[in-house]
């Protein structure tokens, strides 16, 4: 088996791949493969298609014939204040006759390495299984909050501010953009947006019904946005996207203009987000609220995160890890850390007074679980207080909204 990035005029045979795994209709099935190839290139629709060059692929020993493929993305993602890259795996497909051949397994572990060569500090995907892909290292990532509002239950609004619909001639994709980099700061493994994720703005939102709004206050600064699709007289909110009560309650107040048509509004939030005491009634299913699993994350340089990783006061703590794929990864570190300095890591022979595994390091040093209550965590090994560990791993705000 021969482990590579694909070549130009394998583009389309990746497509073709995907299109059997996730089951849909594939579009331009009649270009060749250099058609195919120059459209992703002079028209890209995605970051998929932006880095169509960053797919891995496995082919047979005759080197022509693709069993599998990958896609990786080079995103620039949020970490404790910090602009990191980050790996975005996506597109993970194979042909049905070779699956369970090692095929993906030599994709992924010839896509770390490579991160980690290229200087990534975490990778991050979106599971067809969880115990799969644990075998790589990849750990429970970030959640959200599904909140299915009914309308007629919500709060009587008079808002000072207005709407605007985004449309082809006025996109709004700077307001958009200011209201999206606010979110953006806050949570560890957020994307950076680029010019790519706002092309859906250039949609017309009468032939897709999906519209998008923008909230202005009363002093005509961007708040909030929502794009809302309308799905048996609900609404489903592909975006709900605020930074205070006042961005929350002017999306709302809109969605209850519409509660004459649609009975309810399903909203996707960051888990610290919390609702309950802003909506007056939930009884009757006036609010169902459900935490909801979104993808896996993997530390792809331990040593990169530990230097940037953000303590609570000043301390030095012992850090052992171990990465059966990545063995940079695997040692005990010492960190010393204090408020208004950089963090200071250096390997040690001394033993760890916290000892993990990659995957519950990932998830650790996130935010998505917290040292001091280790009681969840069976594979960590604790040599010293919980407390002690959790100046350095906390649970912090950690949300993702792409996918990819």
């Amino acid at each position: 088996m021969i482990i590579r990035k694909i070549r130009p005029l394998e583009l389309k045979r990746c497509q073709q791949l995907c299109a059997l795994a996730f089951e849909y209709p594939m579009q331009d099935a009649n270009l060749s493969p250099e058609a195919a190839l120059e459209k992703v290139r002079q028209n890209p629709r995605s970051m998929q298609d932006v880095h169509w060059d960053s797919q891995w692929a496995a082919f047979a020993d005759d080197d022509a014939t693709m069993l599998a493929t990958l896609t990786v993305i080079p995103w620039r993602a949020r970490f404790d204040g910090c602009d990191v890259p980050m790996g975005g795996i996506g597109g993970v497909a194979s042909l049905p006759q070779y699956r369970q051949g090692g095929a993906i397994r030599g994709c992924i572990e010839a896509a770390l390495r490579d991160l980690r060569d290229s200087g990534s500090l975490l990778s991050y995907l979106y599971p067809f299984s969880t115990s799969f892909y644990r075998k790589f290292g990849y750990e429970l990532g970030c959640d959200w909050t599904r909140w299915r509002l009914r309308l007629s239950g919500m709060p009587a609004l008079n808002m000072e501010g207005r709407w605007q619909l985004s449309e082809p001639d006025r996109p709004l994709t700077d307001d958009i953009r200011a209201v999206d980099r606010a979110r953006e700061a806050r949570y560890n493994c957020m994307v950076l947006n680029g010019d790519t994720e706002y092309l859906y703005l250039r949609e017309d939102p009468f032939v897709t019904k999906r519209y998008t709004y923008v909230y202005y206050d009363a002093q005509d600064r961007p708040r909030a946005h929502l794009t809302a699709v309308p799905e048996g007289g609900e609404l489903r909110c592909l975006r709900f996207v605020f930074g205070d009560r006042e961005g929350f309650f002017g999306l709302l107040a809109l969605l209850m203009r519409l509660a004459a048509d649609h009975s309810h509004a399903t909203l996707y939030l960051p888990t610290d987000v919390d609702l309950r005491g802003l909506l007056p009634e939930w009884s009757f299913d006036n609010v169902e609220r459900v935490i909801e699993q979104r993808g896996m994350v993997r530390a792809v340089n331990v040593e990169g995160l530990l230097r940037v990783a953000r303590a609570r006061g000043e301390g030095r703590l012992r850090v052992g890890v171990t990465d059966p794929l990545l063995p940079e990864n695997t040692g005990c570190f010492e960190v010393s850390f204090a408020p208004d300095r950089p963090n200071a890591v250096r390997r040690v022979d001394d033993p760890p007074e916290i000892e993990l595994t990659i995957q519950d390091f990932s998830r650790l040093i996130v935010g998505c679980c917290d040292a001091a209550d280790p009681e969840w965590l069976p594979d960590v090994r604790l040599r010293c207080a919980p407390e002690r560990a959790a100046r350095l791993f906390y649970r912090k705000p950690a949300f993702i909204s792409q996918y990819f």
